[in-house]
């Protein structure tokens, strides 16, 4: 049998030799020859906040979803959605002219959705009114808080049609297919098929001469608080038959025009809250988030105290926050059934002094300039977990400081659209709009006795 040796290369003795000759205080020598000022300080601390609930203005009623119906909740009081819309013109249509004797058929009105909250079967009673007082304005920024009697007085009544969100009429069948889709659809009367039929062929020359001509819909519900339909889709189509002479037989030709409500004019959504002044738990124990355009809390942060006792533990050295997390955590509230409006799964913390820029012109608010800090609901720990260090770093960096100095900013619930870029997996927000959808969470606020809202901060001192 073979015996073979191993041999340490020269430097690797060396170094070994070198190392076994050292003593703990050897080891030591760097750091004790460091000046104390130069000593890097780490430290931690948790800073409690003052949270109460607030009704801020109203978000934009230009919204992607279109809800339409009421829904009452124990928890979060009632949420009324309502609709103004203009339709789309196929612009330079041309009608058969008169020797071919075009006449209308019916007007329909469609309602698609694919989504919608509430009771299955409870019934809600849809009416549509013409605008008749004047028509939107495409290049006006409207609120949720619109008052529809702006644009109508609500005397030319197009239509009315009580409605389930499930559709009893349609087999179970036909319902359980991949492509069907919900749909709401109404019928006008002959007499309202005929005016929009003779509507001037010349204001299919645009868009806006249209809108003039045939000004919109007013859409609102009765008789229901129970269903809140997410539509996606509305649109009129208009049928009618014309008459031509073929190898001299008189021939029917049966055609139709779609009048969408699209994102080439409005589609303005009302939202009402009326009873949430008296539903919400005015308490520092709990916060209300209810969406869309309802409560949010707002958090008053101690940048003054945080300031200070940073101070006493770093001294004059230049402050880093490393990580700064504020917990925004459900409460353990019992809510009836039938009330939870399902958790908003995004959190968007923003500076008192960004929101109404936020909600009037869609401004993305750019952590970088320590406006804003968007968490998503962490479903283990049922959790927001925000880290507000662009926040904090800036104000507290700030040699002229007041002791009693705060930052006040909102929670809003937000609806985000994300793209991932094709050379990295990396994801990149691109829009961020406040949650258009019902939604609704209880967190535990600045004086809860469990678990209070609070900051985390951990921070150094060079």
């Amino acid at each position: 049998m073979c015996n073979r040796r191993f041999r340490l290369p020269v430097w690797c003795a060396a170094l070994m030799v070198c190392l076994a000759s050292c003593t703990g205080d050897d080891l030591s020598v760097g750091i004790s020859i460091r000046p104390p000022q130069d000593e890097i300080i780490v430290a931690s601390d948790t800073f409690h906040v003052k949270t109460e609930d607030v009704l801020l203005p109203p978000v934009s009623a230009q919204a992607d979803t279109m809800m339409l119906g009421e829904f009452y909740s124990r928890t979060f009081g009632t949420t009324k959605a309502e609709l103004l819309l203009q339709v789309t013109p196929p612009e330079g249509y041309e009608f058969p002219g008169e020797e071919y004797n075009p006449q209308p058929d019916s007007l329909v009105m469609l309602m698609g959705y694919h989504t919608w909250f509430g009771v299955s079967n409870a019934p809600i009673e849809i009416s549509i009114y013409e605008l008749n007082k004047k028509t939107l304005d495409r290049n006006a920024r409207y609120l949720a808080d619109i008052d529809p009697g702006e644009f109508t007085d609500s005397t030319i009544l197009m239509g009315r049609r009580m409605v389930t969100s499930v559709d009893l009429t349609v087999p179970d069948s036909v319902r359980e297919e991949d492509d069907y889709y919900p749909t709401i659809r109404y019928k006008f009367t002959d007499e309202q098929r005929d005016r929009f039929f003779n509507i001037p062929r010349e204001a299919y020359g645009s868009i806006d001469d249209f809108c003039e001509e045939f000004k919109g819909m007013y859409v609102t519900t009765q008789y229901g608080t129970s269903t809140m339909f997410y539509l996606d889709a509305v649109e009129l189509r208009l049928y009618y038959h014309y008459t031509y002479d073929r190898n001299g037989r008189d021939t029917v030709v049966n055609t139709s025009i779609v009048y969408p409500a699209n994102k080439e004019v409005r589609q303005l959504n009302r939202l009402l809250h009326p009873d949430l002044a008296e539903t919400v738990m005015r308490n520092d124990s709990v916060c209300t988030i209810k969406s869309a355009g309802g409560v949010y809390p707002k958090v008053t942060v101690p940048l003054g105290r945080m300031r200070q006792r940073i101070e006493e533990k770093i001294g004059d050295k230049l402050l880093n926050v490393n990580s700064a997390i504020m917990y925004v955590e459900a409460a353990d509230v019992e809510m009836p059934s039938g009330t939870e409006l399902g958790t908003p799964v995004y959190l968007m913390a923003i500076t008192a002094d960004k929101y109404d820029d936020f909600i009037r012109n869609y401004d993305i608010p750019q952590e970088a300039d320590s406006t804003s800090v968007i968490a998503a609901m962490n479903t283990t720990t049922m959790s927001y977990e925000m880290d507000i260090s662009y926040y904090l770093v800036k104000h507290l960096r700030n040699e002229s400081f007041d002791p009693d100095e705060v930052l006040e900013m909102y929670l809003v619930p937000v609806d985000i659209e994300m793209s991932t870029s094709s050379s990295s997996s990396s994801s990149t927000i691109t829009s961020i709009r406040p949650l258009s959808k019902l939604a609704g969470t209880i967190v535990r606020g600045g004086g809860n006795e469990y678990s209070p809202m609070r900051i985390q901060v951990l921070y150094s001192g060079f």
